[in-house]
């Protein structure tokens, strides 16, 4: 019974895969100068679970990086809050900060500071106000 399910499994994957099978692979194998050859991959590994941080602490990140008077102070609040490049990631997708794959979590960092704690005193520093 379990030879059969098995089985079952393997064909519905082989089916899988004939399926995305492109037109031009198609007519290749019709007009018979190519076959099908079966090769066993290993699966990727899956991702680590994306960490889901709640949607109060996110706010109360954003208000006390709105109230920093420098960016260091946004450094010390972020490292109080988050740990992992993850975690950076996620709540820089939270403010619409666009994180590229090969950003490192202090790059992430700097990007945060500088869109909500920069922002605000660039944004002074305009308009002449004192900090």
């Amino acid at each position: 019974m379990k030879s059969k399910s098995l089985l079952t499994k393997f064909m519905e994957e082989i089916l899988s895969e004939l399926n995305r099978l492109s037109e031009s692979d198609v007519s290749k194998l019709e007009d018979g100068g190519y076959s099908i050859s079966l090769k066993i991959l290993k699966k990727k590994a899956q991702r680590e679970s994306k960490i889901e941080i709640a949607d109060s602490q996110k706010g109360e990140v954003l208000k006390e990086l709105q109230g920093c008077k420098t960016r260091d102070e946004g450094y010390e609040i972020l490292s109080k809050y988050f740990n992992s490049k993850i975690e950076f990631e996620a709540f820089a997708r939270f403010l619409d900060i666009s994180v590229l794959k090969q950003d490192k979590a202090d790059q992430i960092k700097t990007k945060i500071i500088e869109s909500t704690v920069g922002a605000i005193l660039r944004s002074n520093a305009i308009q002449g106000k004192k900090t």
